[in-house]
């Protein structure tokens, strides 16, 4: 593992935000519907009860933890594409909101880079981990046009060229936000 000047981060998507709120919650539910189910007197009142707690609970654990392992699977064949694959030169399309998220109230960016391979000609695209400022004016120098010329490392997956890391940060400044 690298330092902390030197690693990579793989950013959180829509997926992994929602699955990181849904399993705490649903173990809540879950742990409290089975805590206090011996509390509930009445055989009805007690099915109620646990149909509410402990099902509700466990549907929610269950979609956070597949959300989870989603997302944990993508930060992984992400780490492997850049630890073991191999770079190429990607060029950015363009920078665009990513409308799925929503942070206080912003949207984050991300950046868009098309890569042709050489042998299919086929076009693939990637886009960057999400990023809370607005970045296209240090990766386009003020105007659209010159995006089309600029160009971003891509990692690769060895075995699935669907699979590819976008390292931003290679190309941007260290860039502290103070608020």
């Amino acid at each position: 593992m690298g330092t902390v000047t030197d690693m990579k981060r793989y950013g959180w998507t829509e997926k992994g935000i929602i699955g990181g709120i849904f399993a705490p919650f649903g173990l809540i539910f879950l742990v409290v519907g089975l805590l206090f189910n011996g509390s509930v007197q009445a055989s009805d009142e007690r099915l109620a009860f646990l149909i509410c707690f402990v099902g509700i609970g466990g549907v929610f654990l269950a979609v956070g933890l597949v959300l989870l392992g989603m997302e944990l699977r993508r930060r992984a064949r992400q780490r492997a594409a850049y630890e073991g694959g191999y770079c190429v030169m990607g060029r950015v399309a363009g920078c665009r909101v990513n409308t799925r998220v929503n942070v206080n109230g912003t949207h984050p960016m991300v950046v868009e880079v098309h890569w042709t391979d050489p042998d299919t000609g086929t076009v693939h695209v990637f886009y960057s981990r999400n990023l809370y400022f607005n970045v296209e004016p240090l990766l386009t120098g003020n105007a659209l046009k010159d995006s089309l010329r600029f160009e971003v490392p891509v990692y690769l997956d060895r075995g699935d060229k669907r699979v590819g890391f976008v390292d931003i940060d290679a190309v941007l400044p260290r860039i502290e936000v103070h608020g």
